[in-house]
């Protein structure tokens, strides 16, 4: 995939995106279950560390990172729409390079988001509004010390999982998987995996 087909796909992204909502103080949040996530590591590459998210994470195996350079070209393409108000910082893009599975990990840019479900709701309905033959469905749930808003969306050519991830020692960060169909149910077990492997770094100062 070349910079072109990355700059499209961040574009339809961070267009979508939290679409400038900030809920109202007394919005509420969701009660959240806990998940555990059984991590298979044969399934993963190895973890990188954000020292500025203070998060560790592994993607899913022969999913590469992209070159610095390219992901350079992919952000000055982008910074347009990130100055207009888009709140979504590229961080680290993986591929695969095969299917054209991406994974993309991104601060989220604003500190004036309220995580709770006016905001959420909002976002589940820019995504139906964007994806009319797509199944769209929201859940909140715990791991580890993250809470964690999951977004899916099941269109007849992609899988679209978008998580929201926050942590008290992290700042609030998007990992998102963008999936070919024809792959996914091959891909799901390695996606649950780099799921699990997110964690709050432990050798932060």
């Amino acid at each position: 995939m070349n910079v072109k087909c990355l700059h499209l796909l961040l574009c339809g992204m961070l267009s979508v995106g939290f679409m400038g909502c900030d809920a109202p103080p007394n919005a509420q949040k969701r009660a959240a279950e806990t998940l555990v996530f059984n991590v298979d590591a044969t399934r993963l590459e190895p973890a990188i560390t954000d020292t500025m998210l203070n998060i560790t994470m592994a993607a899913p195996k022969e999913w590469k990172k992209i070159d610095d350079a390219v992901l350079a070209q992919v952000m000055e393409q982008v910074a347009p729409r990130l100055e207009q108000g888009f709140k979504l910082v590229p961080r680290w893009i993986f591929m695969n390079v095969r299917s054209r599975a991406m994974c993309i990990v991104s601060q989220v840019n604003s500190v004036e988001i309220a995580l709770d479900d006016t905001l959420l709701e909002a976002q589940e309905n820019a995504y139906r509004d964007a994806f009319p033959e797509a199944t769209v469905r929201r859940a909140t749930f715990r791991k580890d010390a993250f809470r964690i808003h999951q977004l899916m969306v099941s269109a007849p050519d992609v899988v679209l999982i978008k998580l929201i991830c926050d942590a008290p020692e992290t700042l609030i960060f998007e990992v998102d998987y963008v999936v070919p169909k024809a792959v996914y149910a091959a891909e799901l077990r390695a996606i649950e995996s780099s799921i699990g492997s997110i964690h709050v770094r432990t050798d932060s100062p």
